[in-house]
């Protein structure tokens, strides 16, 4: 075996060497021996052929040959391959070959241990090449194309962010890993337009749940059915179930994972947890709701963070899609309970599963959909740890619970409240619970990030609703609707702003079975196209876009509707002024407010009258 062999590395700039971290350095100082960059990656991407070292000395030679080619060799000789170039530092050791291209040659016969040079890789999708090297140790014995003398080097291949590694069934990784996951709403009115919530204030990702674990353990899986827990999830967006069975498993789990949810107007935000893995947990899922939604979820199952070189991944993203959880057989954002009885797998949602158009992805022609939201789960940090050190976790292991909170001594705070009643009466709702700094002033001084308010979706039944009558079943309710209104005003009277229009159902019993839009907005400019200029807003005060108009608070007559932003920064609230809150008259679909005799007996024979008092001042009947 030769005594020599050739060391490699990535790929190389132009005129200027880039660091890993962006910095711009000398070319010269590139394979220097010198940490210049400060991670050492301008020691990486040289070329360098080099003895070995025995214990007193270094093999050293007098001449050799450095030639790269391509790993597939074409049949068109007339085709020069593009295997990139080499580039010397300008020492006397080495020389251009005149006689080979894509070959470097001993520049003379000085005994020397090593020479190096720097190689630009060629551009991507050019394929494999491979590196060989003739060494002469002197004027008898020379090695060739073995061993140490031949290394191939391929680009890396681009990760796809639809699908998720293979499964190692051992890791062989002995240190321990720290990962941040960064969960990132994409969800909205703009990339899934079709049959979007009207009611946007609803729209959310709940609550997020999940572990690091074991390979013989999935909290939930891609094709199986959904536990409890998972449908509690998947139907409500609570996690407290669970969070139970996660424990039950605990010798199988390292790290409980939560996070908070995303909830209107910061639906496309972000979220954030921290977790640990180790040789035996080494796998990763999580769920969220996406709602609102009869059962449907987003998340993970088993993301493999493990490398076969016993190392683990630096950095991965995932595009995340919606899956029918198969606890719920609705269709629709707002559909009416209709539990799926028996239950059915967990299953993709596409543009043509369900093949049914009144999913909002459903798609005639089948064009991909695209991600409602973006899991990036980043290394922090690894642990040393030594494999003699293991032991297989036992029954008693207590896993890790992983919250991201502001533990700062200014940053305290009360316990949380019980949750208020549900935002509505029957139907899809919220409720909300709060907790408050110990010390405001303190909190607002070191900008304290601590969740103060929590919510959780609620659905309360409509007790009294009653069906249609035997004469009346669904294919007798026609879906017609009245014509467009008018559209409303512009939202702003200068720049860019929205307005909006609607239109309501003839027959009133159309809203329980029949699913048409019955708003449109549409971009549209103020009175003057340009705002004047004003003074810049204070960063401190920051915030968020005004969320959309409320529905109208009578069902008859003129009312109120609001609109409503908050602060970024919850320190916000002391010091400063900006307006959070406006309202605007509003005329019901109904404009007026009475009603003959006999299309009251009519209603009341059919369907449940129920009265709606609006801020305990006025009492209005609403005939649903």
């Amino acid at each position: 075996m030769a005594p020599f062999f050739i060391l490699d590395a990535a790929a190389c700039s132009r005129d200027m060497f880039m660091c890993n971290s962006g910095k711009c350095i000398i070319t010269s100082w590139w394979c220097d021996g010198e940490n210049d960059c400060g991670d050492y990656s301008d020691e990486t991407d040289c070329i360098t052929l080099q003895g070995f070292t025995s214990q007193f000395a270094v093999q050293k030679f007098i001449g050799f040959m450095l030639i790269v080619e391509p790993k597939e060799i074409r049949n068109d000789i007339s085709a020069r391959p593009n295997v990139g170039s080499f580039q010397l530092f300008g020492d006397a050791m080495c020389k251009y070959s005149e006689d080979c291209p894509n070959a470097i040659v001993h520049a003379s016969l000085i005994p020397k241990q090593d020479i190096q040079v720097m190689w630009k890789a060629p551009p991507p999708g050019t394929g494999c090449v491979v590196f060989k090297a003739t060494v002469q140790e002197n004027r008898e014995v020379w090695y060739m194309d073995e061993g140490g003398l031949i290394r191939e080097l391929c680009e890396e291949e681009q990760e796809n962010q639809d699908e998720q590694p293979e499964i190692i069934e051992d890791c062989c990784a002995c240190d321990e890993a720290k990962y941040e996951l960064t969960f990132e709403g994409l969800w909205s009115r703009h990339t899934h337009p079709k049959d979007f919530p009207v009611n946007e204030w609803l729209t959310h990702f709940s609550d997020i749940i999940g572990a690091s674990h074991t390979g013989d353990f999935r909290m939930w899986e891609y094709g199986g059915y959904a536990s409890e827990g998972v449908k509690e999830v998947a139907e409500r967006g609570i996690t407290k179930r669970l969070e139970s069975e996660l424990k039950t498993e605990s010798n199988k789990i390292r790290t409980i994972i939560k996070a908070r949810g995303l909830w209107y107007p910061n639906v496309q935000g972000k979220t954030f947890a921290v977790f640990r893995v180790d040789k035996y947990h080494h796998l990763m899922s999580l769920l969220s709701m996406l709602g609102p939604s009869p059962d449907w979820i987003v998340g993970v199952s088993a993301l493999e963070l493990c490398l076969k070189n016993c190392s683990w991944v630096t950095e991965k993203v995932m595009n995340l899609y919606p899956w029918d959880a198969g606890t719920d057989s609705g269709h629709t954002y707002l559909t009416s309970k209709s539990p799926t009885v028996p239950q059915e797998k967990i299953r993709r949602i596409t543009s043509s599963t369900p093949n049914n158009p009144q999913s909002p992805f459903y798609d005639s022609t089948g064009q991909p959909m695209k991600p409602v939201a973006r899991l990036t789960v980043t290394r922090q940090r690894v642990y040393d740890k030594n494999c003699d050190d293991y032991e297989v976790p036992g029954l008693s292991t207590t896993p890790d619970v992983s919250v991201i909170e502001d533990d700062r001594m200014e940053c305290r705070v009360s316990d949380w409240t019980d949750f208020q009643p549900c935002s509505v009466s029957c139907g899809h709702g919220f409720k909300m619970r709060s907790r408050q700094y110990y010390n405001k002033q303190k909190a607002e001084m070191a900008q304290c990030t601590v969740q103060l308010v929590d919510k959780e979706p609620c659905s309360p039944p409509c007790i009294g609703w009653v069906k249609l009558s035997d004469d009346h079943s669904p294919q007798d309710v026609s879906c017609r609707t009245s014509e467009w209104g008018e559209w409303s005003e512009c939202s702003v009277t200068c720049g860019k702003g929205l307005r909006t229009r609607s239109r309501k159902y003839i027959d009133s019993r159309a809203r329980k079975t029949c699913a048409l839009e019955l708003m449109e907005k549409e971009t549209c400019m103020g009175m003057k196209p340009a705002c004047d200029s004003e003074i810049p807003p204070d960063p401190k005060c920051a915030v968020t876009h005004w969320s959309e108009w409320s529905p109208c608070t009578v069902t008859c007559g003129k009312g109120l509707k609001v609109r409503t932003r908050l602060y970024l920064s919850p320190a916000a609230l002391s010091m400063c002024n900006v307006e959070l809150m406006q309202k605007a008259p509003c005329t019901a679909d109904k404009p007026d407010c009475t009603v003959n005799i006999n299309e009251a007996k009519s209603k009341r024979n059919d369907e449940l009258v129920k009265c709606k008092c609006v801020f305990a001042l006025y009492c209005s009947t609403n005939l649903l």
